[in-house]
C-alpha cells in the first residue's frame, strides 16, 4: 500500500487574512533543527497497522520557505533511514514568492526536493493586499519563472471569489506564466469563513467556469475539483487523500489517516516541541468509511469507478449511491463505469456531499 507523508511548518511573518490553516507568528519560534527532531518524534510515535511504502512527503504551512534547506534535508534524511529503501518519489515544498531566489532553489533541489507549489493567490497587487499577503504581482510572476529554471514541477495556488476582483478570466490569469507551471490549483474563497473578503455567488460560479476553460486551453487539464495538471503531473501526495491511500501528517495540528481512524495532533506548539502530543482520534464505521470515498472519489473528475468499488471495498456502487444522479440529474453523471460530477456539479459540491455524508 502506498501513502503521504504530510510535514506541516506552522510558522509564518505573519497571517492572511483568509487563512484557517494552523499558524504562529511572532514570538519565540524553535530552531530549524530542532523543530526537525521534534517531527521525528512525532512520526515515531506512530503505530502503522500495516506496511505503507510512503512515496510522497509534502512540506506544507505555514510558510515552509522560512526555513533552510538543512532543515529539509534533516528530516528527509531520518525519514528515508526509516523508511523502505528508494520509495519517496515525489517530495513537495510550498513557497512564497517573497523567499524565492535561484540559490534557495537550488538549494532545496541540491536536497532532494522535486516538487515546488507558489502561493501566488492574485495577479492584482490590490487584491494581494486585501488578502494580507506580503509579494506583489510582478514578485510571483517572477517566482515562477525562476523556479521554472530549477525545477521540471512547479505548481502555483490562486484564490478567486474576492470582493473587487476583476470579472474576466483572462484578467485574473493575468500574466502569470502558464507555460512554466506543470499544475495549478484554483480554490474558491470560502464566503461563509471570510465574509468581509467574498464576492458574490454568481460572481465566482461565473468565474472558475471561465477560468477553467482558459487553464485547459492553456493544457493544464482539471483533474480534482481544485486542481489542474499537464499530462503525468497530477500532485501524486494530494491524490492519497482522494484515494483512500494512508498518510500521516507530521507537526502541530496535522491529520492523518490510517484505516479505520482519523488522527489529528492538538498538542499546541509548546506541547509539541516537549514531545507532548495529545491525539484526537475518530473511528470509522464501515458505511461511513464507504460514503466518505464515495465523496472523495467524486471531487476527482474521473469520479467513483463501479469496478474499483467493487474491488476494493465490495459494495455495488450503483446500487448504494445511484440514487445521487436521481436526485442531481444536472450535476451528477452516471454512466455504465461510474459516476462523477459534472464542472457544474463541482460549483454545488458541497451541497451534494452533505446530501451524501448525511444519515439515511
Amino acid at each position: 500500500m502506498n501513502g503521504g507523508i504530510y510535514v506541516h511548518v506552522p510558522f509564518c511573518r505573519s497571517r492572511c487574512r483568509y487563512c484557517s490553516f494552523y499558524s504562529v507568528t511572532g514570538g519565540t519560534v524553535p530552531g530549524p533543527q530542532e523543530y526537525a527532531e521534534a517531527l521525528i518524534r512525532h512520526f515515531r510515535s506512530f503505530q502503522l497497522p500495516v506496511p505503507i511504502a510512503f512515496n510522497t512527503v509534502y512540506f506544507g504551512g505555514g510558510t515552509p520557505s522560512l526555513m533552510p534547506a538543512s532543515f529539509f534535508a534533516r528530516v528527509l534524511d531520518i525519514l528515508s533511514g526509516m523508511l523502505q529503501k528508494n520509495t519517496i518519489s515525489e517530495i513537495t515544498v510550498e513557497l512564497n514568492p517573497e523567499d524565492i531566489s535561484t540559490d534557495y532553489l537550488k538549494s532545496l533541489k541540491s536536497v532532494g526536493v522535486n516538487r515546488i507549489s507558489i502561493g501566488v493567490q492574485s495577479t492584482d497587487d490590490k487584491i494581494l493586499q486585501k488578502l494580507g499577503r506580503s509579494h506583489t504581482a510582478e514578485k510571483a510572476e517572477e517566482a515562477v519563472k525562476q523556479a521554472r529554471s530549477v525545477f521540471n514541477n512547479v505548481s502555483c495556488d490562486l484564490i478567486i471569489g474576492i470582493e473587487g476582483e476583476k470579472t474576466s478570466a483572462d484578467i485574473i490569469l493575468g500574466s502569470l506564466p502558464l507555460a512554466a507551471l506543470s499544475h495549478l490549483s484554483l480554490y474558491m474563497l470560502d464566503g461563509e469563513k471570510n465574509r468581509k473578503l467574498a464576492a458574490g455567488e454568481d460572481h465566482t460560479a461565473d468565474l472558475y467556469m471561465d477560468v477553467c476553460v482558459l487553464l485547459e486551453e492553456a493544457g493544464l487539464s482539471q483533474y480534482e475539483i481544485s486542481n489542474f495538471a499537464r499530462a503525468g503531473m497530477e500532485s501524486v501526495h494530494n491524490l492519497h487523500y482522494w484515494t483512500g491511500n494512508s498518510y500521516i501528517g507530521l507537526g502541530p495540528s496535522a491529520h492523518s489517516f490510517l484505516y479505520p481512524y482519523r488522527i489529528w495532533d492538538r498538542s499546541g506548539l509548546n506541547r509539541f516541541m516537549k514531545g507532548e502530543f495529545r491525539e484526537g482520534r475518530e473511528h470509522y464505521t464501515r458505511n461511513a468509511f464507504v460514503s466518505e470515498m464515495v465523496m472523495l472519489s467524486l471531487r476527482l473528475r474521473r469520479g467513483a469507478k463501479q469496478r474499483e468499488f467493487k474491488e476494493r471495498y465490495h459494495i455495488d456502487l450503483f446500487g448504494r449511491f445511484g440514487w445521487l444522479a436521481e436526485k442531481f440529474p444536472h450535476y451528477v453523471i452516471q454512466d455504465q463505469d461510474g459516476i462523477s460530477l459534472s464542472r457544474e456539479g463541482m460549483l454545488v459540491s458541497n451541497e451534494i456531499f452533505q446530501e451524501l455524508i448525511s444519515p439515511r
